[in-house]
């Protein structure tokens, strides 16, 4: 049984279609990437997979369960995190309670086990402060911890959106354009860190990306959309050969 299994999925804003019978599946560990021109439906797919958006026909089925009616939050607990195309930390946080708060799903304290620092709350606080540090660790991240989002440069940004999101144990992680914005420096630095998770947890990443050297450098399949609509799909070398995908870049040279 695949991991997320996406069946016939359309969706229409009023009198625009944004997404017609789409279809796909991912297994446990998949590094897979959705591609196509801007306003192809690639964000609308990731809304609708992380329970933003209620799917107008279709399903969507994540670890054998019907995803339909559960909100964001009950979305993630099962086990999916996702980044954004806009980045959005808590900016008026510290980088290390950034971390922290995208735990709190699985807290299992209540509020008189946080007002009376219950032991229950003690033991619960103590992990979620040490897996946080580890992440940032991982990430690179631990010069930061009592910084500020805000302050700190666009490319250490993105890097503590995708701590977060990690810290989270996701089975599936949804990357939506991570290198958006990041010179070539951090763009190399961010393929290192999504090749390194993938590696080291196991765990199934499925992105959106524009720029073509992160796709082609970490994908192991493709699938390419435009105008809501599927028009292929496979591994990047033969992405890269089809005219159809070509055609629907208009000649766009990043391909």
């Amino acid at each position: 049984m695949p991991l997320l299994e996406i069946l016939g999925l359309t969706q229409r804003f009023g009198g625009l279609q944004a997404l017609t019978n789409f279809t796909a599946a991912l297994e446990e560990h998949d590094l897979v990437g959705l591609i196509g021109p801007n306003g192809a439906g690639k964000t609308t797919v990731f809304n609708l997979v992380s329970g933003f958006y209620t799917p107008t026909e279709g399903a969507i089925v994540f670890n054998g369960r019907p995803t339909r009616g559960l909100r964001p939050h009950q979305v993630a607990g099962m086990g999916m995190a996702r980044t954004f195309q806009n980045i959005r930390l808590w900016n008026d946080m510290t980088v290390l309670d950034n971390i922290r708060l995208a735990q709190s799903h699985w807290l299992g304290y209540g509020l008189w086990d946080a007002v009376w620092r219950s032991r229950r709350y003690l033991r619960t606080e103590k992990s979620v402060e040490k897996k946080s540090r580890e992440v940032l660790e991982i990430m690179s991240l631990t010069d930061y911890v009592e910084e500020l989002p805000k302050n700190l440069p666009y490319g250490l940004q993105r890097r503590v959106e995708l701590a977060r999101a990690l810290s989270t144990s996701p089975r599936l992680l949804l990357l939506d354009e991570p290198a958006a914005g990041l010179n070539s420096a951090d763009v190399d630095g961010l393929i290192k860190h999504i090749r390194w998770i993938y590696d080291q947890f196991h765990i199934c990443i499925w992105m959106i990306e524009h720029q073509m050297k992160v796709v082609m450098s970490l994908c192991q399949r493709l699938a390419v959309i435009d105008f809501g609509r599927t028009i292929a799909t496979g591994t990047p070398a033969e992405i890269q050969a089809n005219p159809a995908v070509i055609n629907a870049y208009l000649g766009d040279d990043t391909l």
